[in-house]
């Protein structure tokens, strides 16, 4: 069987995450307090499951980052990662700090009243989880679960991926991180995401069966766990956490057949023909997921209730916050992310390895 190390632009897993941030989108707006749902009725119950796509997005950092990261050094990879991050987020921070703190809005629920200046000063770390501080958005619990991934993958680099240690550690640490929710020690479960764990894990080990382009035995086994450890974790964790944030009740069936249908497009999207794809407007899509994630929530509530209390109704007020929000992320990608990432990434890496050299020289 011949492998692969080099792989083309997937560009469907692009649309995939973009088609995911418009789920999440929906399910902001439509479905995620009990006003929305009197809004939006029936419409409400099928959104719902909106909030479920942002699991698909630790599958496809499990295969993406892997990817990327094969074959790359320490200080390449923190600049990459730092460089794409940070850029986007800080602008974030600020849209987002100036609607919550300047214009204090009524969103739903209101449970943002308690943030102050000091949270949103910490935001701008993306660690203010760590520090027991309020996220300044809801979506930036993500973001605080995607950097420990980074961290376990910057440990993993260190110590060298192997593609046999990318199979011991798709198949451990799920198992760790079961052990660590059961011996209730916060750290560990701080550290090893027992909820995300096989979700990361099934993207790396789809990662493998894209670059051999196809399974063996042992990539099979690893996927076959962690899928179960997926459906597992869909009833024990995924649907108590809808049914603490809803006043809808999902059902636990459902609420697995998506993840796992999710899971299933991934492996179509990157390990059959539909890999091959090229549809540019894809990519063009997928670069705009991710300053569509950071500022569609507490912008597009902020133009809802404007409108609502200008008397328009629920879906037109849906409709202009869509317009107002779209708006903010071309722009967020055309003056942010696209012309500081590269630079940013380009600036931490050269800084890197300036700190390196004379390390290297004295040893």
């Amino acid at each position: 069987m011949s492998t692969s190390t080099t792989a083309p632009r997937l560009r469907l897993l692009d649309g995939t995450r973009f088609i995911a941030a418009l789920g999440i989108l929906l399910y902001h707006y439509t479905a995620r307090y009990p006003s929305q749902i009197e809004d939006f009725g029936w419409f409400s119950h099928v959104a719902t499951y909106g909030a479920l796509l942002v699991y698909s997005f630790f599958i496809i950092s499990g295969f993406v980052i892997l990817m990327t990261t094969w074959g790359r050094d320490l200080p390449s990879y923190i600049a990459s990662r730092v460089g794409r991050l940070y850029p986007a987020y800080w602008a974030a921070v600020l849209i987002a700090g100036f609607i919550v703190l300047v214009l204090r809005p009524s969103f739903p629920g209101e449970p943002w009243r308690d943030i102050g200046w000091e949270d949103w000063a910490l935001n701008f770390t993306m660690l203010q989880q760590a520090f027991e501080a309020k996220n300044l958005d809801g979506v930036y619990w993500t973001l605080y679960v995607e950097l420990k991934f980074y961290l376990l993958i910057g440990i993993f680099l260190l110590i060298g991926i192997t593609r046999e240690r990318v199979l011991a550690f798709a198949l451990l640490w799920p198992l760790l991180g079961a052990w660590a929710k059961s011996s209730d020690s916060a750290l560990l479960v701080e550290l090893l995401m027992p909820n995300q764990a096989p979700l990361f894990a099934f993207g790396m080990v789809l990662y493998l069966v894209h670059r051999e382009r196809g399974f063996r035995v042992d990539t099979a086994l690893a996927l076959g766990m962690n899928v179960a450890f997926i459906a597992y974790r869909s009833a024990e964790a995924f649907t108590p956490f809808m049914d603490r944030t809803d006043e809808i009740t999902p059902h636990r069936g459902l609420v697995t057949v998506v993840i796992l249908a999710t899971a299933f497009a991934m492996w179509a999207f990157s390990c059959t023909r539909l890999q091959y794809v090229r549809w540019g407007w894809l990519t063009t899509a997928g670069a705009l997921t991710y300053p569509l994630y950071l500022v569609h929530e507490r912008l597009g509530w902020y133009v809802i209730e404007l409108l609502r209390d200008h008397g328009w109704a629920a879906w037109p007020a849906v409709g202009g916050a869509v317009v107002v929000v779209a708006i903010a992320t071309v722009a967020l990608y055309r003056w942010v992310d696209k012309p500081f990432s590269g630079h940013f990434r380009r600036v931490i890496e050269r800084q890197l390895r300036r700190e390196v050299a004379p390390r290297s020289k004295g040893a």
